[in-house]
């Protein structure tokens, strides 16, 4: 950190920082010749980029200048997210020879929360995209897995200590559609761990209260409830219409059903279990090579093995 500082400090020394509103100024009133670049990477312009700006991210421009802007009198005006990175490049750029090198400071990040224009290109809406901007800006995700996750359709099979968490992270990232079965009611005792119920629900089908809270966390998930217990003569019916299925029970029959309804489905089976401080947590796709849940423990543990 102090070298960045100190790297921070040389850059200033040599490197005109503009506010936003003196960027806006001269985009506004300024020769047509100036270049607004901006360094960030892919992911982080589908949250939106100025007006007018050319997309080149920081590496590039630092290897290919002379490509970008082949004159080096040409007026050069350079944003990132928070103006770190391109007053760190701004000052590549002048020890290239560049005369008129300039960065904006705060980045992109001051600008919009200047309220000043932004274009977007994405397919998702504006509230869409600060919702999940967090996300976006990961090259793990990107817009395209964004995108994906709100397609997606994943069944949770249990409400309970497992499933809570599950369902509302599930929620808040945006998976789109989420099934949950359970056949039990909220019980008092479930609250101090359970974070879908809340007290007033206390009697109520975890179903109902499961559904309350996520759409509490996000109106845009639509979900879709199952209060009927996970059996034989109906586990392949509940599976079927869900491209991920997410064990959440607290059993282990339950959790061989579902492991062998996934299977001849073809669906993902996604494990997990708990007690008391250990846990264990595994995913299973036969379908795409991998094995299920049986091929680790062919047979289910003697009950006196496996406390609940």
């Amino acid at each position: 950190m102090t070298r960045l500082a100190e790297l921070l400090d040389e850059a200033r020394q040599e490197v005109p920082e503009v506010t936003a509103l003196d960027a806006r100024s001269m985009l506004t009133n300024c020769d047509r010749n100036l270049v607004l670049l901006d360094i960030r990477e892919r992911e982080a312009t589908t949250l939106g980029y100025i007006k007018g700006a050319t997309h080149v991210p920081e590496n590039v421009l630092q290897m290919h200048a002379e490509n970008v802007v082949p004159e080096k009198e040409t007026p050069v005006l350079l944003y990132c997210g928070t103006g770190i990175r391109s007053l760190l490049t701004a000052k590549t750029l002048k020890d290239l020879g560049y005369q008129d090198v300039r960065s904006i400071q705060g980045g992109f990040n001051a600008w919009k929360d200047a309220g000043y224009e932004i274009i977007s290109d994405s397919a998702l809406s504006q509230e869409q995209l600060d919702r999940y901007s967090r996300q976006i800006i990961l090259k793990e995700i990107g817009e395209e897995g964004q995108l994906r996750l709100m397609n997606a359709r994943v069944l949770i099979v249990g409400a309970g200590g497992l499933g809570s968490p599950i369902a509302l992270y599930l929620a808040e990232c945006g998976v789109g559609t989420l099934g949950i079965v359970d056949f039990d009611k909220v019980d008092f005792s479930n609250l101090n761990r359970q974070v879908l119920h809340i007290q007033a629900n206390v009697g109520r089908p975890k179903t109902e209260s499961a559904k309350e809270a996520i759409a509490r966390a996000n109106p845009a998930i639509k979900v879709i409830t199952f209060e009927e217990r996970l059996e034989a003569h109906n586990a392949l019916d509940l599976v079927h219409d869900f491209d991920i299925i997410i064990d959440g029970a607290d059993n282990i029959p339950t959790k061989y059903l579902l492991n062998d309804a996934a299977f001849f489905a073809g669906k993902p089976y996604i494990f997990g279990a708990a007690i008391r401080f250990e846990g264990q947590a595994g995913v299973f796709s036969p379908k795409d090579g991998g094995p299920c849940l049986r091929c680790m423990f062919p047979r289910p543990p003697e009950p006196a093995m496996a406390p609940t």
